[in-house]
């Protein structure tokens, strides 16, 4: 283990515990530290485990991307960059947690922000402390939801809700977040990572084939949920345009 990694990871039996570990940063995300984070993520499903906990250290989960770096890449780069490190570095980490057969349990203090918000929303499960604040953020930006957030707020709020909390709130806190079921349970802080590893600890006392198989089914569900699009819909509007009723209902309101 390196004493000054940007991600730790640490193994008690089958439960593997991942720490962002930039405090004095808020853990805000760069380019070496998600692909830290990618690969602590696959040691741990490569190894005996069956839960692993995503969590931080210092007063904040996760402040999103770290702007500095960002606005330095932008003096030599075009800012449409952003788009490329999200596709080749970022999204890839989100993949591997929806991809992993062993569940992933968000344990989040402070803030998460950004692309910290979206970070945890890709995992299976969030536990929030107190202190929690959840900032989607990025419209302030001038960016949208990204790491799969935009298919993760849908799922969770809906249309409406989802678009209040993009553009018409600044934050959520622990209570609201799990009041709106983007969180499992919200607990005092001292609670977080006890109450995490209990969880963790339940879903490591059931079969590991059952518990892979349950995660993939819903994972699934959840993708095809949101399959219908502009091109799927108009394919079927034109099945139903093609029935004989079609015709005959549009004729007799042009009747009337």
């Amino acid at each position: 283990m390196e004493s000054n990694a940007t991600v730790v990871a640490r193994s008690d039996g089958p439960v593997t515990t991942i720490l962002l570990n930039r405090p004095d940063r808020l853990n805000t995300i760069t380019i070496p530290m998600m692909q830290r984070l990618r690969d602590a993520l696959e040691v741990a499903e490569s190894s005996d485990a069956r839960a692993i906990i995503l969590t931080a250290s210092g007063k904040g989960f996760c402040a999103g991307q770290n702007l500095e770096n960002l606005a330095a890449t932008y003096k030599h780069q075009s800012s449409a960059v952003l788009g490329s490190i999200i596709a080749e570095h970022y999204n890839p980490v989100i993949e591997c947690i929806h991809n992993l057969s062993i569940p992933v349990i968000a344990a989040v203090q402070g803030v998460a922000a950004g692309g910290g918000f979206y970070l945890a929303l890709a995992c299976d499960f969030r536990i929030a402390a107190q202190s929690a604040r959840f900032v989607p953020g990025l419209a302030k930006l001038g960016l949208a939801p990204c790491l799969g957030g935009s298919r993760a707020l849908v799922d969770a709020l809906g249309y409406a809700r989802a678009m209040e909390l993009t553009l018409g709130m600044d934050e959520l806190t622990a209570p609201q977040a799990q009041a709106a079921g983007l969180v499992n349970r919200c607990v005092e802080d001292e609670q977080l990572y006890p109450t995490a590893r209990a969880l963790a600890d339940r879903i490591c006392a059931l079969p590991r084939r059952a518990v892979s198989l349950t995660k993939q089914l819903l994972r699934q569900a959840a993708r095809e949920a949101n399959e219908p699009t502009p091109k799927s819909e108009a394919w079927i509007q034109s099945i139903a345009a093609s029935e004989p009723e079609h015709a005959e209902r549009v004729r007799q309101f042009l009747s009337k």
